[in-house]
């Protein structure tokens, strides 16, 4: 087995120390400084964040970087793991050999083709804002259709707002007591047609 993946040894380790010593000469991309010390401010406090919008795409792309990197480096040691206790080279999911050229295109496979194309998907994201969990289709969370519910929802809350904006026709308008309620209108005063104000004009 050594023979068998002696090159894939060898190309994890130097894969390893690249890594290793990229986070070492970069100082983990230079996120072991505050911020305000790697962009040479005393503080960032009296800064508006326009001002230092620049700065601020560099650090998230160097914490990308860096964690790129660390996870890279973490399957790089699992696999070199793997060859300590000889079972490198067995796909962790249907127990089958890898196959050597998978192994040669990437050292650090842990899964056969087939298994590894079962799984492909899109990366989880994990650590997300909280506020992501309300950003859902409007009114997913209180819209109560199809359930045995007979509250007031959002849906009936948007209704009752939509009711308050739609402003009838005048010329429509047969019973003046639409205008006298007021249905509609939040001041007294948006309840006057151009009809009526031009009715009080002066000759």
């Amino acid at each position: 087995m050594k023979d068998k993946y002696q090159s894939a040894r060898a190309a994890l380790i130097s894969e390893q120390e690249q890594i290793k010593q990229r986070l070492d000469d970069s100082e983990q991309y230079g996120l072991e400084l505050a911020m305000n010390d790697s962009i040479g401010e005393l503080s960032l406090y009296d800064q508006h964040p326009a001002d230092i919008g620049s700065e601020m795409f560099e650090r998230e792309k160097d914490v990308a970087l860096r964690e790129h990197d660390v996870i890279r480096l973490e399957e790089v040691n699992y696999a070199l793991a793997k060859m300590q206790e000889g079972t490198y080279g067995t796909c962790e999911q249907c127990g089958q050999a890898i196959e050597l050229l998978r192994i040669e295109a990437e050292p650090a496979a842990v899964l056969c083709i087939a298994c590894a194309h079962e799984q492909s998907h899109p990366l989880a994201m994990h650590d997300r804002p909280i506020e992501e969990e309300f950003l859902r289709n409007g009114f997913s969370r209180t819209n109560m259709d199809g359930r045995d519910y007979t509250g007031f929802d959002g849906e009936d809350s948007w209704q009752g707002v939509a009711r308050m904006n739609a402003r009838p026709d005048p010329d429509s308008v047969i019973d003046d007591e639409l205008y006298e309620e007021g249905n509609g209108y939040v001041d007294q005063m948006d309840a006057i047609s151009n009809m009526q104000y031009k009715e009080q004009l002066p000759d």
